[in-house]
């Protein structure tokens, strides 16, 4: 009977300290689950989770700080992330930190780090959304390092045979690599290159000499820049250039006005000039009036002849003889 209460007594102990340990372990793992801490919730809307699960790890600058609680599809390419963070992080998360979904080592299981962005936030509230950022994923690089060894692939083959050509001693590389001739040419050129540059430093150098040693200061370009009264004599000319141009543009259409008239016969000079009949008029006219002045130059001599009017010619002579001494 005494052997069985001891039995008893030991079964009952190793149940107790069982059930503690348990009861510790429970606790351990609930509180790195933050059940048993005040909690506060925030989420980020991701486009690729990349097997982001239930119950992963939150880290704030790689510090565990909370778990993921929840991952809901809320369209087909976006998915928002239901993270619950430890209450006293409120402090030192800001509203404009990110979200980025990475893994624990090469291998390990998934989570999400909040990443702190330099400048002045506020302080997140419960319930709050933050910017999140794509993370590259391993399918993506792969994806990228196939195209890039491809491309090396051909760049290798084409290396190949520009390798092969050289060696053959076709192209002008490989002449220029075998052909000692043609090595002595470039040389030459590039000799005769060397010595154009220099003399055409050379003349630059003259000629920036020559603009130097010119005196733009006693300059007549100086001087008209600096006389007021020269710029308002230019100004004046200008303005006289206008007007004399309007003037002109003025006489030209009233002569272009006249021309068309004289065209059409109107006014005196039109008709002079279209009537053929007026013409011959004026001909005969001026044919008499030729004829009468001869006429009468030959009668004024006659009285310069007369002793009646030969006296008042005389005297007249004498004062246009007086007249002409004086000047």
């Amino acid at each position: 009977m005494a052997k069985s209460t001891s039995q008893f007594v030991k079964l009952g102990v190793f149940v107790v300290l069982g059930s503690l340990l348990i009861l510790v372990m429970a606790y351990m793992i609930g509180n790195d689950q933050n059940i048993f801490r005040p909690t506060f919730q925030i989420t980020a809307v991701f486009n690729n989770v990349n097997g982001l699960q239930k119950g992963n790890n939150v880290r704030y600058s790689g510090i565990n700080v909370g778990t993921v609680k929840d991952i809901v599809m809320e369209q087909d390419t976006s998915i928002r992330v239901y993270m619950q963070i430890q209450e006293d992080m409120l402090a030192h998360i800001k509203d404009n930190a990110v979200a980025i979904v990475g893994s624990d080592g090469l291998v390990g299981s998934m989570l999400i780090n909040i990443l702190p962005r330099p400048g002045q936030g506020l302080p997140v509230q419960d319930g709050d959304e933050i910017a999140t950022i794509s993370r590259i994923i391993t399918q993506d690089m792969l994806s990228t390092l196939n195209v890039t060894n491809e491309n090396a692939a051909l760049l290798t083959a084409d290396l190949l045979e520009v390798t092969r050509a050289m060696r053959n001693g076709s192209g002008v590389l490989s002449r220029l690599l075998y052909d000692s001739t043609m090595a002595r040419d470039l040389h030459q050129s590039f000799h005769n290159l060397q010595v154009s540059t220099a003399k055409s430093e050379r003349a630059i150098d003259r000629l920036n000499q020559m603009i130097e040693q010119w005196r733009l200061e006693q300059s007549a370009l100086t001087l008209v820049m600096d006389d007021p009264e020269f710029r308002d004599q230019i100004r004046r000319v200008a303005a006289n250039l206008d007007s004399s141009g309007q003037e002109i543009r003025q006489l030209t259409g009233r002569l272009n006005d006249l021309a068309g008239g004289l065209e059409a016969g109107e006014g005196t000079l039109g008709m002079l000039l279209k009537d053929t009949a007026m013409a011959a008029e004026i001909q005969h006219g001026l044919k008499y009036l030729d004829s009468g002045l001869v006429k009468f130059d030959q009668n004024m001599e006659a009285l310069k002849h007369n002793w009646l009017t030969r006296g008042y010619f005389k005297k007249l002579e004498k004062e246009q003889r007086k007249a002409a001494k004086k000047q």
